[in-house]
Formats: structure tokens, C-alpha cells, sequence
């Protein structure tokens, strides 16, 4: 008679495939949906005590990563009209949060940037929301925690979340300032922006 002889690998492999293939699609969905819609709705108020405004919390936090964009840019990464996003400037300027420079180059061009009330601000609010996003991942293991990154990750790129490097991302959390985990970085970028007048 020989004596069983347990391999713990693949017990613990077969328990963790059975353990991943009890929930139906339908169920993961919609458990993915309420997970997506907490965490927003917290993002959400965490963000409302620090700003009213959730395009102007966008350019803050995208100026934060790119200061001396155009309004042009702007505009297009948070998805607002030219007209729009010149007003949206205009206001977070009156609060003392933005504020225009001119190009040395081109005296015609304006170029937004953080003023110093602005950068504590944005920098306050990225650290709040930040510790909404590890409190919700805490009871995960490292190894959970690779798993849900890289198919966050998979999700991102494929619904077209993820273009141009991040950079419409950022908004939520300072996504861009965060170096991939894994493969090669995508290399920083240097724009030269052609503007000839902006607002």
C-alpha cells in the first residue's frame, strides 16, 4: 500500500480554478458594474470637497501632469467645446487656480498653468483619491491585485480608454504619472504645440 503523497501546487490550482469558474458571466458583470459605480461615486465625493466642478477637476489634475497646455488640448482631453473649456478658464483664473502665460516665442499664444493654490489643491485631491482606490483594493493579495491590473488594463486599451498615452486617463487619478509594471514604458512626450491665439 503506498502512502498518498499530496502535491499542494495543484490542489491549490485546482481550488483556485474552481473558485474563479463558479460565478456566471451575467453575475460578473453586473458585480463589476456596482464595484465600477462605488468607486466612482466615491472618487466623486471625495473630489466634490475639493472642487464643484468635475471638468475643472479634470484640467487641474491634467495640467498637474502637463503644465502649459493650450486650451485647444485641453478642450479636446476632456471632451468640452473650444467655448466651453475658455469659459471653464476663465472661472478656475477668477479663483486663482489657473492662470494664462504668454509664449516667449509667440507673444499671441496663452498657455495655462497651475498657480501655487492650484497645485496644493490638485495635489490634495489626487493623494484623497488615491487612498479611496487602496482602501477598495485592500483585501486583495498581491497576486489578486496583478490579476485585476492587468485585465484593468485590458479594458482600458480595449473601449479606447487608454489613447494617447494616458493622457485621457489622467483625470481620474493621476494614471499617466504611474510607470507601466510591466514591458517596455512608453516614452514621454515633448509636444511642441503650433497655437497661434488661444483664449
Amino acid at each position: 500500500m503506498h502512502a498518498a503523497v499530496i502535491h499542494f501546487h495543484t490542489l491549490e490550482v485546482y481550488a483556485r480554478s474552481i473558485y474563479y469558474c463558479v460565478m456566471e458571466p451575467e453575475v460578473a458583470k453586473y458585480h463589476f458594474g456596482a464595484l465600477a459605480l462605488a468607486v466612482a461615486d466615491s472618487i466623486a465625493s471625495v473630489s466634490a470637497s475639493f472642487s464643484p466642478s468635475g471638468p475643472g477637476t479634470a484640467v487641474m489634475v491634467l495640467l498637474s501632469m502637463e503644465p502649459g497646455l493650450p486650451i485647444s488640448v485641453l478642450a479636446t482631453s476632456i471632451g468640452l467645446s473650444h467655448a466651453g473649456t475658455v469659459r471653464l478658464i476663465d472661472r478656475l483664473e477668477r479663483e486663482q487656480l489657473v492662470e494664462r502665460r504668454r509664449q516667449i516665442t509667440d507673444r499671441r499664444a496663452r498657455f495655462i498653468h497651475l498657480t501655487n493654490s492650484g497645485k496644493k489643491i490638485t495635489d490634495a485631491l489626487l493623494k484623497a483619491r488615491e487612498q479611496v482606490i487602496s482602501e477598495c483594493i485592500s483585501p486583495l493579495s498581491p497576486n489578486d491585485l496583478d490579476i485585476l491590473g492587468m485585465l484593468s488594463e485590458r479594458l482600458l486599451v480595449a473601449n479606447g480608454f487608454d489613447k494617447d498615452g494616458s493622457v485621457s486617463l489622467c483625470h481620474l487619478c493621476g494614471y499617466s504619472r504611474i510607470a507601466p509594471s510591466r514591458g517596455k514604458a512608453k516614452p514621454g512626450r515633448s509636444p511642441r504645440w503650433n497655437v497661434a491665439s488661444e483664449g
